[in-house]
């Protein structure tokens, strides 16, 4: 969700090239040394599902073709963030090229290890219900691609989701093994299908949405829970796999859905012509992130805070050297800025700041507000914007992934990544 437009660094700011080890180390160690475990999840909602009386007419008209699920209910506080991204859901859920046994397997994959029994429970009733899968090998899900009875190729994809979970990339044997199966366009549907479950498990565990009557699976209790996230430190690609398209390739669809981001002197962000790639996917993408880069009821300073920390701890250097301007645009300073890298517990931010940044570190590690940051969060944040926060780290964390795994370059000009 990199901005297009045309900022460019300056003399006077490339001590941002500087960012000491020092701090760097600092934003990764105040993420480690969490306690090594999940916290206990929600028994309870933190955000309650919006009550049948008194319902505005926007919510109506969203719920009106919704089944009756705790997750819509409760994502109709917020009509407006849902309609920008529901048509992205609805195409990675239903709408994609991939087959339905593939896709539930990456989303149930992302849900254990996000340890997110909502997700799990719903999903498993559709895989065992429309996809053709039993009881056993959904639980093998949850035992993982090195459990016997997959096919090599179910095996990788599983261990793509682990990857893009913990390295924040898919790695290069995957990719390759994947690609024989796999066009390009496919690549980029399960890529955006396991992030996409990502940020679905970051907003059922932090708003406490509660299971539906009638669902009977749950998470595995028989099974080692798994590891948490921490930073990612891997290695980023310094050549594409999937090519920006060029002008003299675009189709008419293609020119029409990419000129609002045509750049006055002609050109286009990396990221935009690599997404074109997939037309189906690249307007409900581009609707869902230029709503969190722009449109969001919060505060610009918060909303940088947010996506360059989650850009710095999911090794994303395209999203901070396109945000850099922005951060600046929105208030922050260029000591502020350096500072983000040093993480929520660096001497100099505000209470609301430090929860800010640490509620980016905690959705990373575990894809879960824990109590104490998300009471912080409430003093200074209404219902919308509560929830605009945890879809603004899950997007941009999707966003990161596909950059990441896609080998997205940074153009010419933008600053560079703070050292790692």
């Amino acid at each position: 969700m990199a901005a297009h437009i045309d900022f460019r660094i300056s003399r006077a700011s490339k001590f941002l090239l500087c960012v000491t080890v020092i701090a760097t180390l600092a934003g990764g160690l105040s993420l480690l040394a969490q306690p090594g475990a999940f916290s206990a999840r929600l028994t309870t909602p933190r955000i309650a599902p919006v009550p049948e009386q008194g319902r505005t007419e926007a919510q109506r008209q969203m719920l009106a073709s919704r089944p009756d699920f705790n997750i819509y209910k409760t994502l109709a506080h917020h009509p407006e963030l849902y309609s920008r991204w529901s048509p992205l859901g609805s195409f990675l859920l239903n709408g994609s090229s991939l087959p339905a046994r593939h896709r539930e397997m990456l989303m149930m994959r992302m849900g254990w290890l996000c340890q997110s029994e909502y997700e799990w429970a719903q999903h498993a009733r559709i895989a065992t219900s429309s996809a053709g899968m039993t009881d056993q090998e959904v639980h093998r899900i949850a035992e993982g691609p090195r459990a016997a009875g997959w096919t090599d190729f179910e095996r990788t994809l599983l261990s793509m989701v682990d990857e893009l979970r913990y390295d924040a990339m898919v790695g290069d044997a995957t990719w390759r093994a994947l690609r024989k199966e796999y066009s390009d366009q496919q690549m980029m549907e399960a890529l955006y299908t396991a992030a996409q479950y990502q940020l679905v498990s970051m907003a059922l565990n932090s708003l406490g949405v509660q299971l539906d009557p009638g669902l009977t699976h749950r998470l595995p209790k028989d099974l080692p829970l798994p590891k948490l996230a921490g930073p990612a430190t891997g290695a980023r690609l310094t050549t594409p796999r999937i090519a920006p398209l060029g002008r003299e390739q675009w189709s008419a669809q293609q020119r029409e859905m990419i000129t609002p981001q045509i750049r006055a002197d002609g050109s286009v962000l990396n990221l935009y012509a690599t997404m074109l790639q997939h037309p189906r996917l690249y307007t409900p993408r581009m609707s869902f992130g230029s709503y969190l880069r722009t449109e969001t009821s919060l505060p610009p300073k918060t909303r940088e805070l947010l996506i360059m920390r989650t850009a710095f701890l999911i090794g994303a250097q395209y999203e901070w050297a396109h945000h850099v301007e922005y951060a600046r645009a929105a208030g922050l300073t260029d000591g502020e800025i350096a500072r983000i890298a040093a993480g929520p517990d660096a001497a100099g931010w505000s209470e609301e700041q430090r929860a800010v940044l640490r509620a980016v570190d905690e959705l990373r590690r575990e894809a879960f507000i824990t109590n104490g940051t998300w009471s912080v969060l409430e003093k200074h944040y209404d219902t919308k914007q509560l929830v605009e926060i945890v879809f603004t780290v899950g997007g941009y964390t999707m966003t990161g992934l596909a950059i990441n795994s896609f080998g997205i370059q940074v153009e010419p000009g933008y600053p560079n990544f703070p050292r790692r």
